[in-house]
């Protein structure tokens, strides 16, 4: 896929069944398409509630221990209680992200990123 907008966002999925809780309260979710996952996360947070967003895809068969060599595989597997590898690639991503930050898991944002709407104008989904 080239463009986020080429991504079917009625596939919008989220760490919680309501997508704007997903994004605005664990600020996560994805789109799962083909061979290809596209993350959007949240980098900038009012009060309560994330309200910037950042998007960008891997690879489904990204080998994780590779692209993310630095990473402490042991230590995040005991953050979540299990091991991390018996994880969904979506699960794994998530849970480094959490662990880790945006910046380190994704790169870091050097713009400021979409709001909630902004994700669902160009992608045809409904938020």
């Amino acid at each position: 896929m080239d463009l986020r907008y080429d991504w079917d966002h009625d596939k919008l999925q989220g760490v919680d069944a309501d997508i704007e809780i997903s994004l605005k309260e664990y600020g996560f979710a994805w789109i799962d398409q083909d061979d290809e996952v596209l993350f959007y996360y949240g980098i900038q947070m009012n009060d309560s509630e994330y309200n910037r967003f950042d998007f960008c895809s891997f690879n489904k068969v990204t080998d994780i221990k590779q692209e993310f060599d630095w990473a402490d595989f042991d230590d995040v597997s005991e953050y979540i209680g299990e091991d991390i590898m018996n994880l969904s690639f979506v699960q794994q991503v998530e849970v480094l992200n959490r662990y880790y930050g945006y910046e380190n898991v994704f790169g870091s944002s050097c713009w400021e990123g979409l709001t909630y709407e902004d994700i669902f104008k160009q992608g045809g989904g409904k938020p």
